[in-house]
């Protein structure tokens, strides 16, 4: 992200990294993360690694500490993903009956709605809004009373805040989640 972000300060590249992330963890399909993404491993900026020493391809477990928000963030995320079988449908058939993407009005904005207890899910209804621009963004909520499970920073099942207007405010360079029942 350095390499194609040079300008970009520590902070905005733990955004992208977080965001980019919670997109693998929100989607269908077999979620992967390479080892010590949860503390924001580095290689010091080599992209193939393979031949290079100890130095470079070693987990600095400090980064664990020095980024325990990110760790506690990704370690909810997957723990999210866990519970809800919704983010992991089995088929085609499936995927293409429960999931349907939402109209933002935005190309740096994606959403999508998985519906109908989705694979079997407690949850009948869930919203994934992700936003790839730097700036906040607004989207149109889809009718109901949603729950906001996910947002930049947190990840907590029992909830953040309850939405009920028509509008969500989501920060830039960021991943929400929320459900409705």
């Amino acid at each position: 992200m350095k390499i194609s972000n040079p300008g970009a300060s520590e902070a905005d590249l733990i955004k992208m990294d977080k965001l980019a992330n919670a997109i693998v963890l929100t989607s269908q399909g077999v979620s992967f993360l390479h080892s010590g993404a949860e503390m924001l491993r580095t290689k010091q900026g080599v992209a193939n690694s393979y031949n290079s020493p100890d130095s470079i391809n070693q987990i600095d477990w400090g980064r664990k500490t020095k980024y325990k928000a990110v760790f506690d963030y990704y370690k909810g995320l997957i723990a999210l993903r866990k519970a809800h079988p919704a983010f992991r449908m089995p088929s085609t058939k499936m995927i293409q009956a429960n999931l349907k993407f939402v109209d933002t009005g935005d190309a740096g904005v994606i959403a999508y709605q998985i519906s109908n207890n989705a694979n079997g899910d407690k949850w009948k209804n869930i919203l994934v809004v992700l936003n790839g621009n730097p700036l906040a963004k607004t989207v149109k909520l889809p009718a109901g009373r949603w729950k906001l499970v996910a947002d930049e920073n947190t990840v907590n099942e029992k909830g953040i805040r309850i939405l009920g207007g028509v509008g969500l405010d989501i920060a830039g360079t960021a991943a929400y989640v929320l459900y409705s029942n």
